[in-house]
């Protein structure tokens, strides 16, 4: 069965939805095309461009900051330690807790992905102007930040450095 499209005051919303959809498989397919080295998991990843991108940190503030639980990180985590890529080391705030650091491999490792990333978006974009792309950056910002005040709880800023996320920035 076929539907007509919608009209109405909700038509645009409509429109938007069935756009999230297309984003989110298309966001997929990108990643999935990527050819990261070492591969890894999302998650791992993400965490990886934060303790070398950013700085280190305690998995209690690394799980909050992604909006990840604790166990999701501490798995993660232990996959990159077993790559070379982290190490943990007493907190010396609080010896009970860990902080999470990038060895040496791992921050050449996030520059290697970082330039992969970034040669792949320049593909992706060629045909986009600078006032395109800004514009764009600019309108997925105000996005996250109204998704994140409404239903992440922490402020998109403190979850992650401007243009880190989960891409390799």
């Amino acid at each position: 069965m076929h539907t007509d499209p919608p009209t109405g005051p909700d038509a645009e919303l409509i429109a938007l939805g069935k756009q999230f959809g297309v984003f989110h498989r298309s966001v997929h397919m990108f990643y999935q095309r990527l050819r990261f080295d070492p591969p890894l998991e999302r998650a791992a990843y993400t965490l990886l461009v934060r303790i070398a991108g950013d700085r280190p940190a305690r998995l209690s503030v690394l799980a909050d900051g992604l909006g990840l639980d604790l166990s999701t990180v501490s798995r993660q985590v232990a996959a990159l330690e077993a790559a070379g890529l982290a190490t943990r080391t007493p907190d010396p705030t609080d010896r009970r807790a860990s902080v999470i650091a990038a060895t040496e491999l791992g921050v050449q490792v996030y520059t290697h992905n970082r330039a992969v990333w970034v040669g792949a978006m320049r593909d992706l974009l060629a045909d986009w102007t600078p006032a395109e792309m800004s514009e764009f950056g600019r309108l997925l910002t105000r996005l996250n930040e109204t998704i994140t005040t409404r239903y992440g709880g922490t402020d998109p800023a403190d979850r992650c450095p401007r243009g880190e996320g989960e891409t390799p920035q």
